[in-house]
């Protein structure tokens, strides 16, 4: 985790605290919208913290719910951070593409500043265990034309990686299938297999498999990432990713839906010591395999 929360989760803190304000006076987002001359859907997306918030509006505000001056204070300090430029590793948003909307998204920040991550994945190895050339091979097929777009979103994915401290907080469940599905070539997956093998031996992840044998099941065909926050104010949040693109999930209903399903596929995943050991057996194909083509 950083030294101190993400303007994304900044904003997302200060969005809480806003709605609990008018919720302790009884009244409606619109009701408050009317007072200040805001449109209801600046005063909705303030609350969500989808978009910074300023000075001029902090002190209509504070002025509004009469607080004081250390409340308004305290207001105004966290609305200023918030509006600070994303770092720039995070800032390689490129126009009109889905890669923008994920970095916009501010998933990356929430990710960052997150207490806890679960991830799961059905399709193919969950992004923060992807090897480089994993990464290249699999990235190419949805953004073959702009090679340095696609340089850029394999550097914010490995800058995750990098960053990130994930000892102690990422746990991993995947479908058998991801690791079944060649992407890449033999040689790419083998190394992608020990790599996982090594973030598992380092304590970096927590990781466990679903085998084909367990048949359906709840999150068949699905992908999603949930962020248990941590921080007062900021709500969990969940980011479904599918054809539709990247949705980001936070009432604490939807939220609470997807535990629900968390807890089934963590009943269904083999225990740690035995998702070793197929890691290990798909190891063991790739390089027999690899080592038949270069024969």
């Amino acid at each position: 985790m950083t030294d101190g929360p993400t303007p994304t989760t900044l904003r997302r803190q200060l969005g809480a605290r806003l709605r609990q304000l008018r919720q302790e006076r009884g009244e409606t987002a619109q009701q408050v919208a009317d007072a200040l001359g805001f449109s209801i859907s600046k005063v909705s997306r303030m609350e969500s913290g989808a978009r910074a918030v300023s000075e001029p509006d902090i002190e209509a505000i504070a002025t509004y719910f009469n607080l004081h001056a250390e409340a308004a204070l305290e207001l105004t300090q966290t609305a200023r951070a918030g509006r600070r430029r994303r770092d720039a590793w995070v800032d390689v948003a490129t126009t009109g593409t889905d890669f923008q909307r994920f970095v916009q998204s501010g998933f990356v920040e929430l990710e960052r500043d997150a207490e806890y991550v679960r991830e799961f994945n059905s399709g193919v190895v969950p992004g923060l265990l992807q090897t480089a050339r994993y990464m290249r091979a699999m990235m190419q097929s949805s953004i073959p034309r702009d090679k340095e777009l696609l340089e850029r979103a394999i550097s914010l994915r490995l800058s995750r990686q990098n960053r990130l401290d994930l000892e102690n907080r990422y746990a991993v469940i995947v479908d058998e299938a991801a690791l079944a599905r060649w992407i890449g070539g033999a040689d790419v997956m083998a190394e992608q297999m020990h790599a996982m093998l090594q973030r598992i031996d380092s304590g970096a992840v927590k990781l466990r498999v679903i085998p084909f044998t367990a048949g359906f099941h709840a999150g068949l065909n699905s992908v999603f990432v949930a962020l248990k926050m941590g921080v007062v104010g900021v709500p969990d949040v969940v980011f479904v990713e599918g054809l539709v693109g990247f949705q980001q999930i936070d009432g604490s209903e939807d939220v609470g839906k997807f535990e629900e399903v968390w807890r089934e596929l963590a009943q269904i995943a083999v225990p740690s010591v035995e998702s070793r050991r197929i890691l290990e057996s798909y190891e063991a194909i790739y390089h027999a395999a690899a080592g038949e083509r270069l024969s």
